[in-house]
């Protein structure tokens, strides 16, 4: 299994599980991590209206993928089957729904993600990305290991400004609704992509405002 990193947050001790976005075999890793935690809520890095959009996914579900998806696919796929939607929320929320145990998505509302986003990424940061990502979707990202592969690729798309900024503010609005959850439950499972899980356990570690 992942390890898991926890943290005393008060009375709660807050479980952060890392997180492959895509791979079929993090199912299992987020069926041990319940197994091992007994958690009585699950946070997950998704925002409200994800949660709700995959309790109702219709049957007949396509994803669209952005050029950034498809690179991370190609390269994501040498490790395992990769499927849409990532397969470690689902099965994160159909585990905590059989179960009887809340779910609480602590990623940043889409009104708030567009508002941040648009004052984030100007238009020539957008004319820069897409001339980037090109660039990119010719490149090897050279990893031994998923996790290796998901951190090189972050940093490769994220390494201008008013990207790392977006990502930076996900993390801080990660952390906070964390430690909200954390005032109301003595076990909490938070399930994180890994690229974002050890920002946010840095901050929840070191209390932000």
């Amino acid at each position: 299994m992942r390890d898991i990193t926890r943290l005393s947050v008060g009375d709660s001790t807050v479980h952060i599980l890392p997180v492959i976005r895509g791979l079929t075999s993090e199912i299992s890793t987020v069926r041990e991590a319940f197994a091992s935690v007994n958690p009585e809520a699950v946070a997950v890095s998704l925002s409200k209206e994800e949660v709700d959009g995959l309790r109702n996914l219709p049957t007949d579900f396509e994803p669209e993928l952005s050029r950034y998806d498809e690179i991370y696919v190609q390269g994501l796929a040498k490790f395992g089957e990769v499927a849409a939607p990532p397969p470690c929320y689902v099965a994160a929320i159909e585990i905590a729904d059989s179960e009887g145990v809340p779910v609480l998505p602590i990623d940043i509302d889409e009104a708030s993600y567009t508002e941040l986003y648009c004052a984030s990424v100007s238009g020539t940061t957008l004319f820069r990305n897409s001339t980037r990502t090109w660039h990119l979707s010719r490149r090897t990202f050279s990893a031994d290991t998923p996790e290796q592969y998901v951190m090189k690729i972050d940093r490769a798309f994220n390494n201008m400004r008013g990207f790392r900024n977006v990502e930076n503010q996900r993390a801080e609005w990660m952390a906070r609704e964390t430690l909200k959850a954390a005032k109301n439950f003595g076990r909490l499972l938070t399930v994180i992509e890994f690229e974002r899980a050890g920002d946010v356990a840095g901050l929840i570690d070191g209390r932000p405002p």
